[in-house]
């Protein structure tokens, strides 16, 4: 049964302040409304392959349909991406519906083999119609992370080239003092308002910035940009993570903290998702707003770990557990259609790891009284 919460999630100076009703939110402050949630059944197969694994989500005006990335390595069907139809209102979030699946294609036009990608990021550029995706590639295998382009058919479009300090070798050898971490590379990724710069964050810092985060350590994750029609790299800044919010419930139990996903915000700001985890204890979600103001472009800083630089400032929009309902592990997120009275929305998924003890969840929220309901149509 879905749960609809009336109050509004509000962040301003004072901090998060649950209210019965709209609160009035500080400039740049971003305010969410929690609308409901739904699941996709369990095994729910579409066209001989299971859904699963949604850790990238973009939504297309022009067909009011949504598009989901699997991050299946080619393991349980090839790689691909789904077409879906997520329905909801004001009042609820009344059905969750996958369509069609769409295998990713490789460079020669052929499913990418057995472990050969890590898709984990989606954007769908409006003007072209292309879908930009990462993959965080695989360090223990030498593979590189990869920011492509496909077509709504999955073919290959476009591969960006990326800066070496993303690269897991180097002359055909990997390196284990740089580059990324394993599966801790490019995991968020946005489109800019104007529709001209990619953004991708990484997960956790390269291994020349600093540490990945521990119960105990922050993580300083890079953003880089892409000018689209040139390819070129642009501006990078650093988002520094949460430590992890809370210990395994036994010593020694796995535990993590990264950026799963962000979006661009119309006045220049970033809404980043931090995804936690621990074992017996479960996830932990966070939406942050960045500030860009005094931030160091950093993108000619080649090891953070010694350099001086200013990171974005952060400013936390909302915490999940605040919500009242069952969390999981939640990668993916894009702006939906508008509400009747002008209100943008935002929709989550997450990523049930293929795993029966998990789910594939959506959530929907009406973005309230922001700088974030200016600007683009959808």
């Amino acid at each position: 049964m879905i749960r609809h919460f009336l109050r509004v999630l509000s962040i301003g100076l004072a901090g998060l302040i649950p209210t019965a009703l709209a609160a009035e939110t500080a400039p740049g402050a971003m305010a969410l409304r929690f609308i409901g949630e739904k699941s996709i059944p369990p095994h729910t197969d579409v066209a001989g392959t299971r859904v699963g694994g949604l850790s990238g989500l973009a939504f297309n005006a022009a067909t009011n349909s949504w598009i989901a990335l699997s991050d299946d390595r080619s393991e349980k069907a090839p790689a691909r991406f789904y077409t879906l139809t997520l329905a909801y209102d004001a009042a609820a979030f009344h059905d969750a519906r996958i369509d069609k699946a769409v295998p990713l294609l490789d460079t020669g036009g052929q499913p990418f083999p057995l472990r050969g990608v890590d898709p984990e990021a989606l954007r769908l550029h409006a003007g072209s119609g292309a879908l930009y995706w990462t993959s965080e590639g695989d360090t223990t295998a030498g593979i590189d992370p990869v920011l492509r382009a496909a077509a709504a058919d999955g073919r290959f479009l476009r591969e960006i080239k990326l800066p070496a300090r993303y690269r897991v070798s180097a002359d055909g050898k990997i390196d284990l003092k740089r580059g990324p971490r394993n599966n801790l590379a490019f995991e968020g990724l946005a489109l800019s308002p104007d529709a001209q710069t990619l953004i991708v964050a990484l997960e956790n810092a390269l291994i020349q910035d600093g540490p990945k985060a521990s119960l105990t350590e922050t993580s300083p994750v890079r953003i880089a940009t892409f000018d689209i029609a040139s390819g070129q790299p642009g501006p990078e800044w650093v988002y520094v993570t949460d430590p992890i919010p809370q210990a395994p419930a036994k010593a020694g139990g796995f535990a993590d903290n990264g950026v799963s996903d962000i979006l661009a915000l119309d006045d220049g700001a970033l809404l980043v998702m931090e995804r936690g985890y621990s074992t017996g204890k479960g996830n932990s979600i966070r939406l942050y707003r960045t500030d860009k103001q005094n931030a160091t472009d950093v993108s000619g800083i080649d090891a953070l770990a010694g350099a001086a630089w200013t990171p974005l400032g952060k400013t936390l929009v909302l915490d999940l557990a605040t919500l009242g309902v069952a969390l999981d592990n939640f990668e993916g997120m894009d702006f939906g259609p508008r509400l009747p009275n002008g209100n943008r929305t935002l929709v989550l998924v997450s990523d049930d790891n293929f795993n029966d003890a998990q789910v594939t969840k959506f959530l929907a929220f009406e973005i309230v009284d922001t700088a974030a309901n200016q600007g683009r149509p959808h």
